[in-house]
């Protein structure tokens, strides 16, 4: 009972940290872009632009290279975005895991 325990503290400890590394602000990947994950707030694509509010209540703004990648989105939709260093999304992931503001100190 005990293993099980510490086993699901584990998983639970290791989902709070995928969470919180995808949260709030863009985080870098390596090669001049940024993955943001969170609720798309608007998507225009007219305009070929969009808003992610994040699950911190940061909007964060982005132009659409190609409006296929939106193909069956709609606002309010729970998405991660890849981002290039212009702003512009690489790649769209729909996502149902929330994000969780870090723990306090």
């Amino acid at each position: 009972m005990t293993v099980k325990f510490i086993g699901l503290l584990a998983v639970l400890h290791c989902a709070l940290s995928l969470a919180t590394t995808m949260a709030a602000s863009p985080e870098p990947t390596g090669q001049d872009s940024h993955v943001v994950t969170g609720t798309l707030e608007e998507l225009d694509l007219s305009k070929m632009s969009g808003k992610i509010k994040t699950d911190l209540e940061k909007t964060v703004a982005f132009t659409i290279k190609s409006p296929d990648l939106f193909k069956g989105l709609s606002v309010g939709k729970r998405i991660a975005v890849l981002l290039d260093d212009q702003g512009q999304v690489v790649k769209v992931m729909e996502t149902t895991v929330p994000e969780l503001p870090p723990p306090e100190q």
